[in-house]
């Protein structure tokens, strides 16, 4: 009976989840878009099983928020950075099987460094970042990942800003 009501509360969870945190946000008034990158407050410190239920892995923390975002052709995303990453934008067409991942952990590459149709990276600290004017000027879907390997090959941190 525990693990029902336990399995209930995790579906009750994600379903709340899904309703705050919406897959797609439009472009705000001024064709522009905000982006949480890394979501340090999901999840808890304490690892199970001593207390089940809780998630403090990666695929918690290491999350695109929204996964997509629509704004207008020569608007901007501002990328709000919590946590150790490093935004990369990607330009029209390149998806994430097109990113070539160095090997992990050996030897030890830390970043993936794939210059192959990049169009802006932001630096591996906290805070806002904006790419430069210009990037988002074409219509079309970019790909936006954290550059820091794990986080992109592992848990797939990574989303899309479509240009329209």
């Amino acid at each position: 009976m525990q693990k029902r009501k336990r399995w209930a509360l995790g579906a009750l969870l994600i379903v709340a989840v899904c309703l705050i945190v919406p897959a797609v946000v439009a472009a705000g008034p001024d064709g522009s878009a905000t982006v949480q990158f890394g979501n340090p407050n999901a999840g808890s410190p304490f690892p199970p099983p001593e207390f089940e239920g809780h998630d403090s892995s990666s695929n918690a923390r290491d999350n695109v928020i929204p996964r997509t975002s629509v704004i207008s052709a020569g608007g901007n995303v501002t990328f709000n950075v919590a946590g150790f990453h490093q935004p990369a934008v990607y330009d029209v067409g390149t998806t994430p099987g097109d990113i070539n991942v160095p090997p992990f952990p050996v030897p030890f590459n830390l970043f993936i460094n794939d210059a192959n149709n990049r169009l802006a990276l932001g630096a591996p600290v906290p805070g806002p970042w904006t790419p430069p004017a210009g990037t988002f000027d074409v219509p079309g879907r970019y790909l936006i990942l954290c550059n820091i390997t794990p986080h992109f090959a592992f848990f797939n941190q990574y989303g899309w800003v479509t240009v329209k």
